[in-house]
Formats: structure tokens, C-alpha cells, sequence
């Protein structure tokens, strides 16, 4: 064999050798650099999210309050950063989406006597509202004991598999603050899994009228639907509220006792997230004693707002007849009283073959 065969053959072995080489390195690489990297941008991810959703809940919390419309923003899943001559999965999707709905309850709630005009709705029957809670689960290929999120009545829980931690938005208003009890009722639908931005607006569709009232024949209830333990709801939510007598959770509702000697501020609002949200409806006649409306009644929906164009009141004084110029199904056992001199006619409008309902007070006086 000639000197250059072997030197041929050598260069040939070296450069196998280093091929192999470089595809041992790379396949070192492959194991170890890439899901480095997938830790690395997963981890920049949750803690990304983690505050997104703390400003969910600030929006949610600052809509309550001021009533504007707070846009939002959340990152559903991780992004990965390819190398050149490595291999990258595909990032894993995040899911955000609303639960299904379910009852919040008031029991027990009496209208003061200084403002039974809410009397005949707050009368110690049960009001219920449903609800929604917020949820957002990420999902990731190396990250471990990351928590699923929920955000119900206002309040942000980080829900790992032993235990859930409670965040807290600055100057969010409580469930129960002293003698103010501030619920949150959430309409709308969120469905959305993926790895983009979501966007999406809160938005404040009620008035946030306050009706004082106290307990009837017994305290005041709150039932209200929950993931949460009883420790966290008086550990952590209702901490230090003296006017809350006791908190049980059962079968996922949390029921809140109130002290029964206190009067209360309730109000209720309604925040509108997502596709598939519902206008309040008409719920009950008040009578009205504000100089804004030329009615003696009024006519308001299950948040206690005023709903303007939803009625037709015929008013009766002094021989004639007045009106709204709309329709509206007055509901059982909310009818106002009026004064000797006045009373209403209620056009039901469900068939033609309705007559209207006359109702006047005790010293009659319709025609």
C-alpha cells in the first residue's frame, strides 16, 4: 500500500470520528440546552401570567368601584426561542374560560323601615343571582408544580395540588367590609386555549345601587358558590370582619352568617366579561320619592337600578291617566302601596286576552 492510500484512509477514519463527535455533542446538547431553555422561557411565562392575572383581578375590583370598562390582556401559553440545528416540541396551549354558572343567594335581607320603598322585593325572601367564576390553566413540558388560577367574588386564588394561596389586589373591596357587603355577580363566557394574547374588556354593566337592610326572622345569609376552603374564606378573605358571625363551606358553597343586629349597605353588581352576556331584566315596582321621576312608582331590576324604559304604569290621580310608553310583567308579591288618592293599572302584555290589573290603594278611589 502507497504512503497517500493511508494517509487517505486516516483522514477519511478522522473525519467519521469527528462526525460522530459532533453528533454525540449535539445529541448532549439536544438533552440538556433544550429543555434548559423550555424551563427557562416557561418559567418567564408563569410569572408573566401570574401577574396578568393579578391585573384581572385589579380590573375587576377597579370596574366595581368606578364603573369604567377596564381592557385586559393575558398570555395563554409559553413561546420557545428555536436554535439553529436543534429541535423544539411545540409549545403546549394555556386555557382560559368561565365556569358554569352557578347560584349566589341572599337570604334573610329586610329593607330598613327609614327605606322600605325597597320593602316590598328585600322582605326576607331568598334573592338569587347566578354567577360565574374566572379560571386559567396553564400547561407546561418541563415546568413542574405550577398552580391552576381561579378568581371567584373578586378574590384571586392560586390553586396548587395540596393547598390554595390567596392574592389580593390592592384596596380590593371585600365580600364583607363592617357593615358593607359588596357581591360580585359574573356574566359572559370565556373560552379560549392557545399560546397568543387574549384580550378582553370587564366591564360594569349595573348601577351599584345600595339598599340598606337587616336581618328578618333570622341573620343574613350569604351563600356563595366556591372552590375554596372555610379556613381560607375566614383566614384569609373575611379576616377580621367583626360582623361576620360564621363562615361553613359545603358542598361548594360557602355560607356566610352576619351578625343580626347590624343594618347593612348591600349592593350588587353585575360585571360583563366575554361573548353571551344578559341584559337585567324588570324585577319589581318600588315606590319612587325622588324628585327625577314624575311617577309615584318605579320600576327596578334584581341589582335595585331603576329600568326607565321597561313599563307601562298608568298613574291615576286627579281623574286621568299617565304613562311610560312601554310593557312590563309586574311579578308576584312586589307591588308597592300608594297613597289614598293614587293607584296604577299594570298592562301585563303577554296575550291580548289580558285585561290590565288595576291596583289602588285602600280608600279606592279608580276608575
Amino acid at each position: 500500500m502507497r504512503p497517500s492510500d493511508s494517509r487517505g484512509q486516516s483522514m477519511q477514519i478522522g473525519a467519521i470520528l469527528l462526525f460522530g463527535f459532533l453528533v454525540v455533542a449535539l445529541t448532549t446538547a439536544q438533552a440538556g440546552l433544550v429543555p434548559a431553555d423550555i424551563s427557562r422561557a416557561e418559567l418567564d411565562h408563569s410569572q408573566r401570567v401570574a401577574d396578568q392575572l393579578v391585573g384581572l383581578e385589579t380590573a375587576i375590583f377597579e370596574t366595581s368601584v368606578t364603573g369604567r370598562p377596564q381592557p385586559t390582556t393575558l398570555d395563554l401559553g409559553a413561546e420557545y426561542d428555536d436554535r439553529l440545528l436543534f429541535v423544539y416540541p411545540p409549545p403546549t396551549a394555556g386555557t382560559l374560560t368561565t365556569t358554569e354558572p352557578a347560584t349566589l343567594a341572599i337570604d334573610n335581607a329586610d329593607a330598613v323601615s327609614d327605606d322600605d320603598s325597597f320593602g316590598n322585593y328585600w322582605n326576607g325572601t331568598t334573592r338569587s343571582y347566578t354567577t360565574r367564576a374566572i379560571t386559567y390553566e396553564p400547561a407546561y413540558r418541563e415546568l413542574d408544580a405550577t398552580p391552576d388560577y381561579r378568581i371567584e367574588h373578586g378574590v384571586l386564588a392560586a390553586q396548587y395540588d395540596s393547598e390554595a394561596r390567596i392574592e389580593l389586589a390592592a384596596n380590593r373591596q371585600p365580600v364583607v367590609d363592617d357593615t358593607e357587603i359588596s357581591l360580585l355577580v359574573v356574566d359572559g363566557e370565556l373560552a379560549a386555549t392557545g399560546i397568543d394574547t387574549e384580550s378582553f374588556v370587564v366591564e360594569r354593566v349595573t348601577e351599584s345601587t345600595t339598599v340598606d337592610v337587616e336581618a328578618s326572622s333570622d341573620p343574613i345569609r350569604l351563600r356563595l358558590p366556591t372552590q375554596l376552603s372555610a379556613e381560607t374564606w375566614r383566614d384569609t378573605i373575611l379576616e377580621g370582619e367583626a360582623t361576620v358571625n360564621s363562615v361553613a363551606v359545603a358542598d361548594d358553597v360557602a355560607t356566610v352568617t352576619l351578625d343580626r343586629s347590624e343594618t347593612y349597605e348591600l349592593t350588587v353588581h353585575k360585571i360583563d366579561i366575554g361573548t353571551n352576556t344578559t341584559e337585567p331584566s324588570a324585577t319589581y315596582l318600588r315606590n319612587a320619592a325622588d324628585a327625577e321621576w314624575e311617577f309615584p312608582v318605579d320600576v327596578r331590576n334584581r341589582y335595585n337600578d331603576r329600568v326607565a324604559d321597561a313599563t307601562t304604569i298608568w298613574v291615576y290621580t286627579e281623574g286621568d291617566y299617565d304613562s311610560p310608553n312601554t310593557s312590563f310583567t309586574i311579578p308576584d308579591g312586589s307591588e308597592p302601596e300608594l297613597s289614598a288618592d293614587l293607584c296604577y293599572t299594570l298592562t301585563k302584555g303577554v296575550v291580548d286576552d289580558d285585561a290590565p290589573e288595576t291596583v289602588e290603594s285602600t280608600a279606592g278611589g279608580c276608575v
